[in-house]
């Protein structure tokens, strides 16, 4: 930690001299611009991005797997870069395909330039006109939408509908690499918060609760798949409970949502994690009871029962976050 004084120039102006070690690491020279935030008592100092450099990258995919093509991609795009090149020694061969295919599950991420050795992937996204809050309320109702589907196809037995579920994952991947790709950026630079107009602290709360909404629809996925396993219809006693405690799940996401994506109060948030641990109870009392009895597909049930007590425990994370949000603020 260095300290400074305050300097009074000209009789209204206020200067603070730079740390030099500082200055000299980020190459500052005379005339360079610096942008400066003010939060409340603490002013956050950063240098101007030049043609936006920091953001551009190339990597070389001489070696690289398909699969790792594809992660590199997922990536460099959720960590923040506007402008990624691939490159290879001689021929993008079969990872342009690959490329092609990863950058269309990508929001706002493009095709600007491809030549056999070489494609260059843009992104545009303008985080002016991105709202974070609009765009996790629809993973939310996505999610919400795929697991109630996902208890449909499981308990009737429907391969289409299950189909359709599974389909549908790719929205809620494709919109939580979008909101964490802001937040990744916003560690890096605090221009990305201005333009987004949300505070970095509250940038976090929606990152988070995307993170969890999206493993909702992760089981919902997982749901779906396993309605598509079971040898016979589900024993009508367990299929009265598994309806119900799903209903009881969703509930409790949308409850915990409801404190960062909408004006419930803290009191929602005790409430809904109140609800989960009493779900959560029900259902290891169910499992037991499963594990006494000789029923029929009785693996499958119990993964089903286990989807169902992960859901409620990703809206209780919610929760959570609402709750320490709120101490943040001392509105406990």
């Amino acid at each position: 930690m260095e300290t400074r004084k305050a300097q009074l120039t000209g009789g209204s102006t206020f200067t603070v001299s730079l740390p030099k070690e500082w200055a000299t690491n980020i190459d500052l020279e005379t005339g360079d611009t610096l942008r400066l935030y003010p939060r409340d008592r603490t002013v956050i100092i950063e240098p101007a991005e030049e043609n936006g450099a920091y953001w551009e990258t190339e990597v070389d995919i001489d070696r690289f797997s398909e699969t790792n093509v594809q992660r590199t991609i997922q990536a460099l795009y959720t960590t923040g870069f506007n402008r990624i090149t691939l490159s290879a020694s001689t021929d993008l061969g079969t990872s342009r395909r690959v490329i092609d295919a990863t950058a269309r599950d990508l929001i706002g991420l493009e095709t600007l330039e491809s030549t056999a050795s070489h494609t260059t992937l843009q992104s545009l996204l303008d985080a002016a006109t991105v709202s974070i809050e609009q765009s996790t309320v629809q993973l939310k109702q996505v999610a919400l939408s795929m697991h109630e589907d996902a208890l449909t196809a499981l308990l009737d037995q429907d391969g289409e509908l299950a189909d359709h579920v599974i389909e549908r994952d790719n929205q809620v991947d494709r919109l939580y690499a979008m909101v964490s790709r802001h937040f990744q950026r916003s560690l890096e630079s605090f221009r990305e918060t201005e333009e987004l107009e949300l505070d970095q602290s509250d940038l976090y709360d929606y990152q988070s609760t995307a993170r969890q909404l999206e493993r909702v629809a992760d089981h919902a996925e997982k749901l779906a798949t396993l309605a598509t396993r079971f040898e016979q219809p589900l024993p009508t006693e367990f299929t009265d409970e598994i309806k119900t405690n799903a209903v009881a799940s969703r509930h409790i996401v949308e409850q915990a949502a409801s404190t960062i994506l909408g004006d419930a109060d803290i009191g929602t948030a005790h409430t809904a994690l109140d609800n989960r641990d009493e779900l959560t109870a029900d259902l290891e009392a169910l499992e037991r009871d499963l594990h006494e009895r000789d029923v029929p597909d009785s693996h499958l049930i119990a993964l089903t029962l286990d989807s169902l007590t992960r859901t409620a425990e990703y809206g209780g994370n919610i929760a959570e976050t609402a709750l320490q949000t709120a101490a943040r603020n001392h509105q406990l």
